[in-house]
């Protein structure tokens, strides 16, 4: 099996730094994870928070230092901030650490949540302290702690492309007139683009902070900042995806033969299940430092395999509601009566979900899912090979 240092050494590594953005309400429950997978792999990396502090060898920075004192010590929005600053995650509060969430305009988010209403005074501040730590690094990658990304194809990707020219590169995403890559799919910048955005954040700081008090997406006011310093967002959806890898819209005409890179709203165990999936697809490629995967490459090698029985306490993601069924048997008998129908499920108030939608699912409490699994490999099967790959 490739070993962590093995990724470190691989072409375009060096040249590449990972930011990792967080917070101190969810810091205990997400980001320990990386600490022994994700983050083993990166030559260099920066962890950014909203409260500096040591963990494990790591040093948190806290991104909201440079912001103007008159924003730090009168916004409503930084009284969470004062208060760590004050006297640490101890002033934390049970409630403090998750939120519900909500829909908002253009996307959901935990709007109650102290730590999440503040996060999007990070990403500018962000990149600017990036820049200073690291200035000669060709290509700057964005995740948040609930974003996975296969290193080496990111890498192959990335080798395609030109460095010296300002990319931005991400997952689409709108709100009102601003185009951006959306936060948690994770979203590539390049050198260039990186001083382009920080020297014109330097010469307009109190301007973008207005800006971003009067918003709630931090991805969507750093989108703005380099659209406004000349630089557009490069649209690589599907490449890049905002959706977790067990509830994935397969569409072989739209995304099957393309690389993937990234996958969102990833939790801590299914991030050790495709650290760990990655190791073992890149042993099976035999180290090639010029293989990546496709969308159709992780059906086949991931998804497949783990649709093959039925499994108690999950969520396959079937949401056709076909009536009450008085067992998961009977729920497969009305699936299989569907040509369409690929997997079901029964629900705690024992009603059958069907769909014809293939997927691997989460864990649910008082929910089994099954697959009819002749028809999700005939999916597979169907949608044919993949040869050469813009």
């Amino acid at each position: 099996m490739p070993s962590d240092s093995m990724y470190k050494e691989l072409p375009g590594a060096n040249d590449t730094l990972v930011i990792m953005r967080t917070g101190a309400t969810e810091m205990q429950d997400k980001l320990p994870i990386h600490l022994t997978t994700t983050l083993l792999r990166y030559p260099d990396s920066l962890i950014f928070s909203d409260y500096e502090e040591e963990i494990d060898s790591h040093h948190i920075i806290d991104a909201l230092e440079s912001v103007s004192p008159h924003l730090q010590e009168t916004s409503p929005d930084f009284e969470h901030w004062r208060r760590l600053k004050g006297n640490g995650r101890e002033v934390l509060k049970t409630d403090e650490l998750s939120g519900k969430t909500v829909y908002l305009d253009g996307g959901t988010g935990k709007a109650k949540n102290p730590g999440w209403k503040l996060d999007k005074f990070k990403f500018l501040p962000m990149v600017n302290r990036t820049l200073y730590e690291y200035p000669d690094k060709k290509w700057y990658v964005f995740v948040e702690t609930d974003t996975f990304i296969f290193w080496q194809t990111l890498l192959v990707y990335l080798s395609h492309l030109d460095w010296t020219k300002p990319y931005y590169l991400g997952g689409q995403i709108n709100i009102g007139d601003v185009e951006f890559g959306q936060g948690g799919n994770g979203y590539v910048v390049s050198r260039p683009a990186l001083e382009k955005v920080v020297s014109h954040y330097q010469a307009h700081q109190k301007e973008y902070e207005d800006f971003t008090e009067g918003h709630w997406a931090g991805d969507c006011v750093l989108g703005k900042a380099l659209k406004d310093s000349g630089i557009s967002l490069t649209r690589a959806w599907p490449i890049f995806q905002g959706d977790p890898v067990g509830n994935m819209n397969y569409r072989p005409g739209a995304q099957w033969c393309q690389p993937t890179v990234s996958y969102h709203h990833v939790s801590p165990s299914v991030i050790q299940d495709l650290y760990d999936f990655e190791k073992s697809w890149l042993a099976g490629a035999g180290n090639n430092v010029t293989s990546f995967l496709r969308h159709r490459d992780v059906y086949r090698l991931y998804a497949l395999p783990r649709m093959a029985t039925p499994r108690n306490d999950w969520d396959n993601h079937s949401n056709d509601d076909k009536g009450i069924a008085k067992s998961l048997e009977s729920c497969r008998v009305i699936c299989e009566a569907d040509g369409n129908c690929v997997q079901y499920a029964l629900n705690a108030e024992s009603r059958c979900l069907t769909t014809s939608r293939p997927n691997v699912g989460r864990p649910a409490i008082s929910m089994t899912s099954g697959w009819i699994t002749e028809r999700v490999q005939k999916f597979y099967d169907q949608a044919g090979e993949c040869n050469d790959v813009e």
